[in-house]
């Protein structure tokens, strides 16, 4: 469950020497058992604690949770792992004095992202003996039904682990007895840490004690559990008293000597029942099992804008004028700086390339557009029905330097391929799904652009631009590999062809792709570029996300689409002389959405929807 590795903790004050709070020390914990830090003021025991629950930071070492070593762990990664495995019961309570007992308890569930209902409060609380003060205040209760509740607030959650720091120190004696007799029930399936300087509770409690003193483990025992001296247990019969073992039960003989024992004695005898005794021996954590990291999983903290702006309210009773004015000086002192450092150093051609070279974009797409309409608010930037010509993409190649691909967008057309490949593959079941359905276009590739675009032929050839054949791109490929390939259905066949699995590259090649009612042949695969691996953290993207994981899923996936759907990776790439082909073979009439009427299309030299230039 928890172990630490040569763990240490100094203290830099900024006069005087460092002090060394936790020196190198080694332990492995139990699944489950109540374990004592035991040690005197200044041992480094709740130092240990506040390491182990990832309240503070250690400096050397490291600590393995489930397996997994906490050495790279983010402050968030901490928060989280408390979130998920560690339940905190403090000396001080640290209950929410503006919350009632039952909000202070949901809190726990909430941060999970969980609903904490009616029904599991009241269980939790009849756990704790505090069944019906759900709606009380904290200040209505004593200090043995606060500790319970933060007790239940640790526990609603189910915490593997269970943290406490003095639970018992401002309690009383009989009250501080119930509240470790409860941490004892819940140390049969948990496992429960306990700092404390009470040896007598330690060895009346503990299954094990951990104990320390200047930063270091000096005595590290188990409780021996002996049931073959629980077998030998029976009365003692001392000069005017009786002694009954714990956990004894009187037989009809034990009775009997009683009686005989009071006959003798004539004048009456006193009952002891002594305190339990246990046995301990040093530790063995060879004993305990590692653990491979299989079970370790996260749950991030999600605290509820309610709650938060409740708790952020409720500390405007303290100090009030100092803290609004801190603020709002601050906030003008932010805004002020925030202002002059952006307009003084913002460079809006330097961002865009660097957000480029960012992001690895290695071609710019360039489309035609006119502007629409007429006036401020009924103008607009179109591109629809817009094609780029020859000559201008040549004036785009004279003014960049850069080569140029033409791209040729039948009107109305689909280039999809889904028909042809396992649609119902379950990786691609996600909310944002990065594989390629369809083409975006085609253009034309010869050896000189290959070159000039410096991409590499992974499998096959280049396309012969006299035959209805295709080069697709690598990411293009990656769909078929990973969810198989099926052949068009032909004119006859009752039943769709069976899916034949696709195992690299080379395999894709000679297989047939249907577009608009055209088979083309797939020649080869070209190998564009494209990182597919940068948008892998897409396929883990769910519902529960946070608001920033979403923003940059968001921003992540249609990165991915423009990607895809305007540049060569999304493209069908052809032989030269196809696109004039595909061209003339286009339909010239065609319905624009203006009127409402039928317009002709005449044919001219603008031949691309889209270009490409590479650079």
């Amino acid at each position: 469950m928890l172990e630490t590795k040569n763990l240490c903790k100094t203290y830099q004050p900024k006069k005087g020497v460092p002090v060394t709070a936790v020196d190198h020390i080694s332990l492995r914990f139990p699944e489950k058992g109540m374990v004592f830090l035991l040690g005197k003021s200044g041992s480094g025991k709740s130092t240990m604690l506040n390491l182990l629950g990832g309240l503070d930071q250690y400096d050397e070492g490291e600590i393995i949770i489930k397996g997994i070593s906490s050495g790279d762990f983010t402050q968030q990664r901490f928060d989280s792992y408390r979130n998920t495995y560690v339940g905190f019961i403090f000396q001080e309570y640290n209950v929410l004095e503006e919350f009632t007992v039952g909000a202070n308890i949901a809190l726990a569930l909430e941060l999970q992202g969980k609903t904490a209902t009616d029904e599991i409060l009241n269980n939790i609380l009849k756990t704790v003996d505090l069944e019906g003060f759900g709606d009380r205040k904290p200040n209505e209760l004593s200090g043995g039904q606060i500790q319970r509740v933060a007790i239940a607030r640790a526990l609603v959650k189910n915490p593997e682990i269970i943290m406490a720091d003095e639970p018992t120190g401002a309690l009383d004696s009989n009250t501080g007895r119930q509240v470790f007799d409860t941490l004892k029930k819940l140390s049969a399936d948990k496992l429960v840490i306990i700092v404390s300087h009470d040896r007598e509770y330690a060895e009346q409690y503990a299954d094990r004690i951990i104990e320390l003193a200047d930063g270091k483990v000096i005595r590290d025992v188990e409780a021996v559990s002996d049931e073959a001296d629980a077998q030998k247990k029976s009365l003692v019969f001392r000069a005017a008293s009786i002694e009954i073992p714990p956990d004894y039960h009187l037989t009809e003989e034990d009775r009997q000597q009683i009686n005989d024992y009071l006959d003798q004695l004539r004048t009456g005898a006193t009952v002891m029942l002594p305190g339990r005794a246990k046995t301990f021996r040093e530790t063995d954590t060879a004993a305990i099992p590692e653990q491979d990291g299989s079970a370790f999983h996260l749950i991030q903290s999600r605290l509820p804008m309610k709650s938060a702006f409740k708790i952020g309210c409720s500390s405007l009773k303290h100090k009030r004028f100092r803290l609004v004015m801190t603020i709002l000086l601050s906030v003008v002192a932010f805004t002020l700086f925030a202002l002059v450092d952006t307009f003084s150093s913002y460079n809006h051609i330097r961002a865009c390339t660097d957000s480029l070279i960012d992001s690895d974009v290695r071609y710019l797409s360039v489309n035609r557009s006119v502007l629409r309409g007429s006036g401020l608010l009924d103008s607009y930037w179109s591109t629809a029905g817009q094609r780029i010509s020859d000559a201008e993409m040549e004036q785009l190649r004279q003014d960049t330097g850069l080569p140029v691909t033409g791209l040729f967008l039948q009107r109305a057309a689909d280039y999809s391929f889904v028909e042809q490949y396992d649609t119902g593959y379950e990786p691609f079941q996600t909310m944002f799904p990065t594989h390629l359905t369809h083409f975006c276009g085609f253009a034309e590739l010869t050896q000189q652009s290959l070159e000039d675009m410096h991409f590499k032929l992974a499998a096959g050839k280049l396309p012969d631009g006299s035959k209805d054949e295709i080069a697709i791109s690598t990411a293009a490929c990656e769909t078929f590999i990973k969810a198989g390939y099926r052949a068009p259905v032909q004119k006859g066949e009752a039943t769709l062809p069976e899916l034949q699995k696709i195992g690299s590259p080379v395999s894709m090649v000679g297989k047939v792709i249907r577009l608009m009612g055209v088979d083309y042949t797939v020649s080869g695969v070209v190998d564009t570029g494209f990182d597919i691996s940068r948008y892998d953290r897409l396929k883990e993207a769910s519902e529960n996300d946070s608001a920033a994981d979403n923003i940059i899923n968001y921003m992540l996936y249609n990165e991915f689409s423009l990607a895809t759907n305007y540049s060569l990776t999304g493209a069908a790439m052809v032989g030269a002389g196809k696109v004039e082909e595909l061209v003339k073979s286009e339909a010239k009439i065609f319905e624009a959405h203006t009127r409402g009427h039928i317009s002709m299309m005449l044919e001219s030299d603008a031949m691309f929807g889209h270009s490409y230039a590479d650079y």
